[in-house]
């Protein structure tokens, strides 16, 4: 999982915290996204670069006699963009919790909010269970009233039980509307 700071946000193991004080209510915001190596551009870069060499080599080899060589590089090269664009595009998503005084919401998305949830603070409970089995990963549910968010499902358990503490502490314990703690 990356973590990312701005002007506004501190830096913490699973993503963003960032605050904002709007009039009287003040909020705190929890950004988490998949942990991805390489930047858009570079991974272009990178791939670029290596459709000129395998391309270069695979005319060698087609100018030598070996042109069955091209379509099978054609093919290799095509493979390898797909899935560096599966995974640049995965490493885009998103979920970013935000908790005022009084609300708790969710967003999950790519380039903005696909789904979006809306709780009361007051009625959020932040539950973390345990893994099913050995090879398993336990969850982290954000649940209010009866309905119940997965949030991180692409976070480690070390990091899914930092990220359970942290909205512990933003939220508090259910039926408990208190401000919000002081920014650390």
């Amino acid at each position: 999982v990356r973590a990312s700071t701005s002007s506004e946000g501190e830096s913490v193991g699973c993503g963003t915290t960032a605050a904002r004080e709007t009039g009287c209510l003040s909020e705190r915001m929890l950004v988490l996204r998949p942990n991805n190596g390489l930047y858009w551009r570079t991974t272009l870069w990178v791939y670029l670069a290596i459709v000129a060499v395998c391309s270069s080599i695979a005319v060698g080899f087609a100018l030598v006699g070996f042109w069955p060589i091209l379509p099978f590089a054609g093919m290799e090269l095509t493979a390898l963009g797909t899935a560096l664009y599966v995974s640049a595009r995965r490493g885009r998503y998103r979920e970013v919790i935000r908790v005022d005084d009084v609300r708790v919401r969710i967003e999950k998305g790519r380039r903005g909010p696909d789904q979006s949830w809306q709780f009361n603070r007051a009625w959020c409970e932040v539950r973390l269970l345990p893994p099913p089995g050995v090879l398993a990963h336990g969850r982290l549910l954000l649940t209010s009233q009866g309905v119940g968010v997965e949030l991180g499902a692409f976070l480690t358990d070390d990091d899914r039980t930092a990220v359970a503490g942290k909205l512990r502490v933003l939220i508090g314990p259910m039926g408990r509307a208190d401000r919000l703690p002081d920014a650390p």
